[in-house]
């Protein structure tokens, strides 16, 4: 076979390789079998109430809402860098201001009533308690909070450190692992 015929069955395969049928438009089923958000916010403010009374109130610089077969969830985030963080204020059984959040991004799993806060995480309760993580979950129905990882809870009295911690929403009773700080004794 020639160089010229070898080029030219080269040619024929590159061509038929490049052609493919024609796409058909985009249904209602197509854009329902994406992954991307049903719907999308930006800067929400969202108010979660129990009985009557406010239970939680969110603010983000960006809001998406993602439904599955199997879940609904909310991702909050900041728009960029220099924006706002986004903010959760809890509110206890009474109606009471209980806890602030902030965060880089947080997401709230609809049916499990969770929520997972990433990115420098910073809890304020009332009663001047803080921690700091880099990832923590609550929970509204058990009240808890949750770090898989490192945490800091810092008291008036206390200042520790460890690993999963496990704590009230109001900062009052916690534990953690591996724990080390320290604590302010005052004399009588």
């Amino acid at each position: 076979m020639s160089r010229l015929s070898l080029l030219f069955a080269t040619g024929c395969l590159l061509f038929a390789a490049g052609c493919r049928m024609h796409e058909t438009g985009v249904t209602v089923q197509s854009l329902m079998d994406e992954e991307g958000p049903t719907s999308e916010s930006w800067s929400p403010i969202m108010h979660i109430s129990e009985d009557g009374k406010p239970r939680l109130r969110l603010e983000a610089g960006y809001m998406a809402r993602y439904e599955t077969a199997d879940s609904t969830y909310l991702v909050m985030s900041v728009l960029s860098e220099d924006s706002p963080r986004v903010r959760v204020d809890i509110f206890d059984a009474a109606g009471d201001s209980s806890a602030i959040v902030l965060s880089d991004r947080i997401m709230y799993f609809e049916r499990e009533q969770r929520f997972v806060a990433e990115g420098d995480v910073v809890v304020q309760s009332h009663e001047d308690r803080w921690i700091y993580s880099e990832h923590l979950a609550w929970t509204e129905r058990t009240a808890r909070i949750h770090t898989p990882g490192y945490a800091t809870i810092q008291t008036p009295t206390q200042t520790m450190s460890g690993y999963g911690l496990d704590a009230d929403e109001d900062l009052q009773d916690f534990s953690m692992k591996n724990a080390s700080g320290v604590v302010i004794v005052e004399d009588e």
